[in-house]
């Protein structure tokens, strides 16, 4: 797989993506994009390294650092909303042409995608994993999470030093997870490393759940699609999944086994595989 850095300004942010193209005799030629958007605080290249291997489809695949975490940065910006970490997506899109994609976002990086699917971008296909909105169909629950995602994102910008917001973050967004500090201490480490964009997109996170429950609550996919939940992450969310499959046009619900929140970098070619069938199934 080729891989070409890319380094641009656009209006509201310096930007950092990496295009990544698979070679003829790897890929074919389909014609078709993907755009692949992280989670909170671990930026793209590293969410996606492993998936994007196996993924079979497209041509190629955009893979941005969403602002404050990696190498993209906004310009000036000191509080950003979730409208304003989208429109540093779009003014990347546009400054690449990238005007025909499919898209799949990650947690916070699902709601970017859910976002750009009102845009004027031509997509065919959404996949959604674990995306923040999706936690439930309950509007209690959704403050609920609202409320504890603000709760850490004060305490990170506050202490960025301490590990405790952190885990509380993981407890929260993966409940029954299989026990191990060590990989704990590793996710931990990570977030650190990029603790101010973390933080942000945690509060732009849970002024959308607050903003938007009811849209969120009972939102229907435009677009065909697969959402993605670990099959040992909370039944609320299992729930909506469900609910937005039965209720969308064509869209499917995936529980992947033996998963938590952490499904995209513990089962990356399981969920490939099945993004890939739908993607060669349309060819």
């Amino acid at each position: 797989m080729e891989k070409i850095q890319v380094n641009i300004s656009t209006q509201s942010a310096r930007q950092h993506a990496i295009i990544a193209r698979h070679s003829n005799e790897e890929q074919g030629l389909s014609g078709k994009r993907l755009l692949l958007l992280h989670g909170a605080g671990v930026p793209g290249e590293l969410t996606w390294t492993y998936l994007a291997n196996y993924l079979r489809g497209w041509d190629e695949l955009l893979i941005p650092d969403i602002a404050g975490m990696g190498k993209s940065q906004f310009l000036a910006n000191p509080a950003p909303r979730l409208e304003d970490f989208t429109q540093q997506i779009e003014e990347l899109l546009y400054a690449l042409d990238w005007h025909e994609f499919d898209v799949c976002g990650y947690s916070f990086g699902g709601m970017i995608a859910h976002q750009l699917l009102s845009k004027t971008f031509n997509t065919e296909l959404c996949f959604l994993i674990e995306p923040a909105m999706l936690f439930s169909s309950d509007q209690q629950l959704i403050i609920r999470k609202a409320d504890d995602y603000l709760t850490v994102s004060d305490q990170v910008l506050a202490n960025p030093d301490d590990s405790q917001p952190y885990l509380d973050f993981l407890n929260s967004v993966s409940p029954q997870r299989l026990s191990n500090p060590q990989i704990d201490r590793l996710t931990v480490d990570r977030l650190k490393q990029n603790s101010r964009g973390f933080a942000h997109a945690l509060r732009s996170v849970s002024q959308a759940l607050l903003n938007h429950q009811v849209e969120f609550g009972q939102w229907v996919a435009p677009t065909s699609g697969i959402s993605f939940a670990g099959e040992l992450s909370p039944a609320s969310m299992h729930g909506r999944h469900r609910l937005l499959a039965e209720q969308s046009a064509d869209w499917q619900f995936v529980a992947v086994p033996g998963a938590d929140h952490s499904l995209v970098f513990t089962k990356p070619r399981f969920i490939a595989k099945a993004m890939s069938q739908l993607r060669q199934s349309t060819l």
